[in-house]
């Protein structure tokens, strides 16, 4: 991640995975340790006095999957905050205890279909008498990631992006300065690309980043959600471009990316990315990185 605001499914391969196996769900689905090993949002330990990006990135789920009473996005564990997990806890079965653990953490971002949700017998859970005593505010969303738009919640993953190992660095075309390029939304000739629809497109200016510290200071390699980076992530300003959307990138000129455009998903955000631009991860070393530069693309927001 490199940005200062915090904001795919895996259930579906593992379900297949099961189909096709004959054996239990139970059987094929990640333990809660298993998957913490991997997903950095679930090592975190927060509650009531915590400040930090972490914060944020709990407050800014917990708002995008309904829990509007989490108040600012600001990074402090305040009430608000402690009153919007222990809401989100108890309808989930947990006790309400206002601290993230591993397996809250799997609920959260499970809602959002980066992860199976907790299995019964995988974490404790609150007797069944205390359940489902959450507050009415932001309950209604909680179970679909608060947003019903197919762009936004695709029923599938469409990551990694199938890249190339890396390619020789070579002098690519770049821009004089972000402002140098066609930029704006325009009406789109093609209406399908890889069978699904095509909802806007977009003229943007383009850049790269890695998976440097230099890059994603002081995050880490981390999306906006605090997963980890990979090809085919997009860093984009949720205001032009929706986290989550599904996006064909095509139009520059690359040694390392496909040439002809990659299917990805804009999961990041950036200080720098503002209006009609875009950051692509790529994830090499920072010769490669560099060796983009700043480029004209074309940007298609794809449903399912």
């Amino acid at each position: 991640m490199h940005s200062l605001f915090k904001g795919a499914s895996l259930f579906g391969a593992f379900a297949l995975s099961v189909a096709l196996n004959g054996t239990s769900l139970a059987a094929s689905v990640p333990s809660t340790h298993t998957l913490e090993e991997s997903h950095p949002a679930m090592q975190q330990v927060l509650h009531w006095g915590s400040c930090g990006h972490w914060v944020m990135t709990l407050q800014a789920d917990l708002a995008l999957l309904g829990y509007v009473q989490v108040g600012p996005i600001d990074g402090f564990f305040g009430r608000d905050t402690e009153q919007a997990l222990k809401a989100f806890e108890r309808r989930h079965g947990f006790l309400a205890t206002g601290v993230t653990s591993p397996a809250v953490w799997q609920d959260i971002l499970a809602g959002f279909g980066l992860v199976p949700p907790v299995q019964s017998t995988s974490a404790p859970k609150a007797p069944a008498g205390q359940r489902g005593a959450s507050s009415s505010s932001g309950q209604s969303t909680a179970s679909t990631g608060g947003n019903s738009s197919s762009a936004n919640n695709p029923s599938g993953s469409v990551l990694p992006a199938a890249f190339p190992n890396g390619g020789t660095p070579v002098a690519e075309p770049s821009l004089p300065s972000p402002s140098a390029g066609v930029e704006g939304q325009f009406t789109p000739s093609v209406r399908t690309i890889d069978g699904r629809p095509v909802l806007e497109a977009f003229h943007m200016v383009a850049t790269a980043y890695g998976p440097s510290l230099a890059d994603n200071y002081p995050y880490g390699p981390v999306d906006a959600f605090g997963q980890p980076l990979e090809d085919g992530m997009v860093a984009v300003d949720p205001n032009v471009i929706p986290l989550r959307s599904i996006v064909y990138v095509t139009g520059y000129t690359d040694n390392y990316l496909p040439s002809s455009g990659f299917l990805g998903q804009a999961m990041d955000t950036g200080g720098a990315i503002q209006g009609d631009r875009i950051d692509i991860f790529i994830n090499a070393n920072p010769t490669v990185i560099s060796d983009f530069g700043i480029q004209q693309v074309t940007v298609y927001v794809l449903g399912q």
